[in-house]
């Protein structure tokens, strides 16, 4: 009977079934197919597993389709008696266009822990994989996010079975978006050291949480959500003394001691909680509401939970709780409130062209939070010329000038000319202090194409870029005509909004032809422009 059901699933194999228009393999529900060490099988279409999947150690499941279902019978397993205790095999999630979401349908449930298992599973597509409604997923031994993100989309994730598994290459790039649902990680024991989570509440948004379990070995998840209330889900949002985030860390049983690290960007930071960051301490919710801490100190930073090195743009606090019940909610909050914010933010600067007018520039720009700030000259540069010029001003929205909330403000300039243009934005307080924000740059009204170099050939030791493709640039690289890299300029991510940048090249290289290299967040290259250097 095995041997008549892997030739059966073989034929599958070479002759997918057409379902609802796209070409999807099918192993029916009677069926088993085993792939074994030094196979390697690759899966164009989609997936649909209602029979059982023997995944040996070594062996490689490619699958580039788009949707991979596992139905609630459905079984994969390692070769070891139990179906969890080896290595077993690995499923690669791997769809080539850059553009397109994978889809699971897991087939197992958390709540049951019954149901389909990843030996091990790795994410290689780049926006990610989404879970599909209905279901959960698990992963026994290894998690590799090698490229997007993890979207639960209000499910949940198994990591581990006998010991909590290994979750690898997560940082603020890569990692699990939780959006209502939770990370399990199983069979946490004192002696597993520091365990993280890395999820987060939106792609931008690396909120991870860590910790050592200093009780019995027990079942972990965790999840997180945008917003602190005073109530915990009602009352006041404590938006200004809080990192705008709650955690809900649950264990499978009650009384469980543990050292717990909650990671937050220095952008969640509320303006009283950065004024008086000090006394900020991790926070617990108890049916009286938060506690407060005895210890208190800045949260430390950079982040060091991330396998991509430090992240300067996040800290972390760190407390030690025990006599946890089988629900727990934290965050992190300011102890005292004495000092005020006294800095206004700029959070946001773009300049576009208008779509609708090309003669126009549009200029929005969106201030984090203002203190005693007078308001906003708009200054302006042509490619070529050596100083910017003010050629406006914007007054204050802010009552007095202070809002602890973001205000938004926007301007046109006409300019009907093929030049491009550099603008920035000053920011002036009541005092007469002021600060410059980020320079933007605008093609002119007919210049083709998203990237431009200017000038080119090169004439001195600057080279000025135009920049304003889809994928942003984690760095730009200076090649000779044989390929060697000469520099690497990398650039603090994420850019959402930045579309200039300056290369300073080195004094000692020889007249010739270089290339500029862009590269993705990756290491992958975006594109390359050839340059050539007459001085």
């Amino acid at each position: 009977m095995l041997i008549r059901n892997l030739l059966f699933i073989s034929l599958l194999l070479l002759f997918p079934a057409t379902m609802a228009g796209q070409a999807a393999t099918w192993l029916h529900s009677d069926a088993r197919v085993g792939i074994f060490g030094k196979d390697t099988i690759s899966i164009f279409g989609d997936m649909v597993n209602e029979g059982d999947i023997l995944s040996t150690s070594g062996s490689v499941v490619n699958f580039f389709g788009l949707r991979w279902r596992n139905s609630n019978n459905a079984t994969i397993h390692d070769e070891s008696i139990d179906g969890f205790s080896a290595a077993g095999g690995l499923f690669r999630f791997a769809q080539p266009d850059p553009a397109l979401y994978q889809h699971i349908t897991g087939g197992f449930s958390a709540v049951m822990n019954t149901g389909a298992s990843f030996p091990n599973l790795s994410v290689e597509s780049s926006p990610g994989l989404i879970l599909d409604d209905l279901s959960d997923m698990k992963v026994v031994n290894v998690l590799d996010i090698r490229k997007g993100h993890i979207f639960l989309n209000g499910w949940n994730l198994v990591v581990g079975h006998h010991t909590p598994g290994d979750i690898r290459h997560y940082s603020p790039q890569h990692f699990i978006v939780t959006g209502g649902g939770f990370l399990y990680r199983k069979q946490i024991a004192a002696s597993d050291g520091t365990v993280v989570f890395p999820v987060g509440t939106r792609p931008s948004s690396f909120t991870p949480a860590a910790m050592a379990n200093k009780g019995a070995t027990t079942d972990f998840r965790v999840g997180v959500t945008d917003s602190t209330f005073l109530d915990l889900t009602t009352g006041r949002n404590l938006l200004l003394t809080s990192v705008n985030k709650t955690w809900q860390i649950d264990a499978s049983q009650p009384d469980a001691a543990i050292n717990l690290w909650l990671v937050h960007g220095l952008g969640d930071e509320g303006p009283v909680y950065e004024a008086n960051r000090n006394t900020s301490y991790l926070a617990r919710y108890l049916p009286s509401g938060w506690d407060v801490a005895a210890q208190r100190a800045a949260p430390v930073s950079p982040n060091i939970f991330s396998t991509a090195g430090p992240d300067n743009q996040a800290a972390y606090g760190v407390r030690a709780f025990q006599h946890l019940t089988t629900t727990n909610y934290f965050t992190s909050l300011v102890a005292e409130t004495v000092n005020s914010p006294e800095t206004t933010t700029l959070q946001y600067f773009e300049a576009t062209r208008s779509s609708s007018n090309a003669d126009s520039v549009l200029l929005r720009w969106i201030t984090g939070r203002e203190y005693f700030c007078a308001g906003f000259t708009i200054e302006r540069k042509y490619a070529g010329t050596p100083n910017f010029d003010s050629i406006g001003f914007v007054k204050s929205s802010a009552p007095g000038g202070i809002s602890y909330f973001p205000v938004g403000y926007a301007g046109t300039d006409y300019q009907p000319n093929d030049k491009f243009i550099f603008y920035r934005i000053k920011v002036i307080m009541t005092d007469g202090s002021y600060f410059y924000g980020p320079v933007r740059l605008v093609k002119g009204k007919n210049a083709k194409g998203d990237i431009t170099v200017w000038p080119n050939p090169v004439r001195g030791r600057v080279v000025h870029i135009y920049y304003g493709a889809g994928i942003h640039v984690k760095a730009i690289a200076l090649l000779d005509v044989p390929g060697r890299r000469i520099l690497t300029q990398e650039y603090q991510q994420p850019l959402p909004t930045r579309n200039y940048y300056e290369l300073d090249i080195p004094t000692y290289l020889a007249r010739g032809i270089y290339f500029l290299q862009f590269l993705d967040e990756n290491g992958q290259t975006i594109h390359t422009e050839k340059i050539v250097l007459m001085e």
